[in-house]
């Protein structure tokens, strides 16, 4: 028997459920735990709705189970549109340098961290799109920074023509009237349309590779899954008008990706992410009192994926 859970969903697979888990009436809920992400680009943080999914076997008190791990890494149609004006054309891909998504069981279980990485995206030239072996970058005096090095495998072998993994934004060039982008209101003076050319029309979802988790369940309670918050650097402001709000260093492109962010080069220009799992802290529900509202606070433990512990057989 294996559980599959969201946030706040529990989905039945295989034999009935015993003990007091939750089922949930549609099994199309995501299981949305959110990260709170700080880029040296755009220069605040971002609080993005990513998707973990976890399927486990029974969890019963104090014994050792596994959990397949995996989901979506979602970066949201508003972030993608505030990064379009910082860019000259706008931003149509992006090349992926590195990417981690940690995940952390919070409580109830004692077990390493798991680090998912995206699916396999094929590694091309920038220039022709032909397959390339990033393993034939070439070392350049002085040395340039991955996602802007030559690679042999690429025509012409120069840092403008790197061997790169490129992930297309969703993006139409239909700026008509009654169009696509003029039904997201991105037409107009001043609109993407207007300055690109093509406009963004949704999401971009990273799907993440299944990984598994190995995990001693505590004698009783839940086993909390997230996103890791406690390696991720992030600490917390101590008093002030914003007190308990996270306070996430601006992340270093020639420094190693944390457990939870990406390098990648649009256009050729590095950029940065770190992340740490993290809510709104302007959510009411969520949140923290906070009088700057574009910062993010800590994820309460409601907010996580819970399983209950099953107790002992007597």
């Amino acid at each position: 028997m294996r559980l599959v859970a969201t946030a706040s969903v529990l989905l039945l697979v295989g034999a009935p459920i015993f003990g007091c888990a939750e089922l949930s009436p549609t099994a199309d809920t995501p299981p949305v735990v959110s990260v709170a992400c700080a880029n040296d680009i755009l220069g605040d943080v971002a609080v993005l709705d990513w998707e973990l999914i976890v399927s486990h076997e029974p969890i019963e008190s104090g014994k050792p189970f596994d959990a397949t791990l995996s989901g979506f890494a979602v970066f949201g149609e508003s972030f993608l549109d505030d990064s379009q004006p910082l860019f000259s054309g706008g931003v149509e891909e992006v090349d992926l340098v590195e990417f981690n998504a940690t995940v952390h069981v919070r409580e109830g279980a004692a077990g390493d961290d798991v680090i998912l990485e995206p699916e396999p995206i094929p590694y091309t030239c920038n220039i022709g799109r032909n397959a390339c072996d990033p393993a034939n970058d070439v070392p350049d005096e002085p040395p340039r920074l991955p996602g802007n090095r030559a690679n042999t495998d690429c025509e012409p072998v120069n840092f403008q023509n790197p061997c790169g993994r490129y992930i297309r934004l969703p993006t139409s060039t239909d700026c008509e009237p009654g169009g696509i982008c003029e039904g997201r209101g991105k037409t107009g003076p001043n609109s993407q349309c207007e300055d690109n050319g093509f406009c963004i029309t949704g999401d971009l979802r990273i799907r993440l590779k299944e990984a598994t988790g190995q995990y001693t369940a505590a004698s009783e309670g839940k086993v909390l899954f997230g996103w890791a918050d406690e390696s991720t650097g992030a600490t917390i402001q101590e008093g002030g008008p914003n007190d308990g709000t996270w306070v996430i260093p601006l992340p270093v492109y020639e420094e190693p990706t944390g457990p939870v962010g990406a390098r990648v080069t649009v256009g050729g220009v590095p950029t940065a992410f770190d992340c740490t799992m993290g809510v709104e802290c302007s959510d009411p529900v969520l949140g923290v009192d906070c009088a700057n509202t574009d910062l993010s606070s800590p994820t309460p433990n409601e907010a996580l994926i819970a399983f209950p512990i099953q107790a002992k057989a007597f």
